[in-house]
């Protein structure tokens, strides 16, 4: 193979990695915290979820139907909202914080249970 293109196809894989690393990375810092839950309120129940997660859209109807009212951060929108998240051990969405428990993914059963006995 040539000197040139070795340099070439080392140059553009350099390139394309760098640049998928900066789009994920300004996907979490770059958006306002408005989109989070308000720091100076006690919210007892917080959803960590993800736009693109059919499970936390079911999880927000299941909270809403039940007339809970909840704060949420998109994980990949707040990074303050991502940090919390994995301080409590999440590895999925939806994780759903719920009066002191933790609720890993979506358990219809449980969480009906955890808002029968709030």
């Amino acid at each position: 193979m040539k000197p040139i293109t070795l340099f070439t196809l080392v140059l553009t894989a350099t390139v394309l990695m760098a640049s998928f690393y900066m789009i994920n990375a300004s996907r979490v810092q770059s958006v306002p915290e408005a989109l989070a839950c308000n720091a100076s309120e006690q919210n007892d129940i917080v959803l960590y979820s993800a736009i693109w997660c059919g499970y936390c859209k079911q999880t927000k109807q299941l909270l809403t139907k039940h007339n809970v009212n909840y704060c949420e951060y998109d994980i990949e929108r707040s990074a303050e909202g991502y940090e919390q998240f994995k301080m409590l051990g999440g590895q999925a969405v939806p994780l759903l914080q719920f009066n002191g428990s933790t609720i890993h993914g979506y358990n219809k059963s449980l969480i009906e249970s955890h808002i029968r006995n709030q």
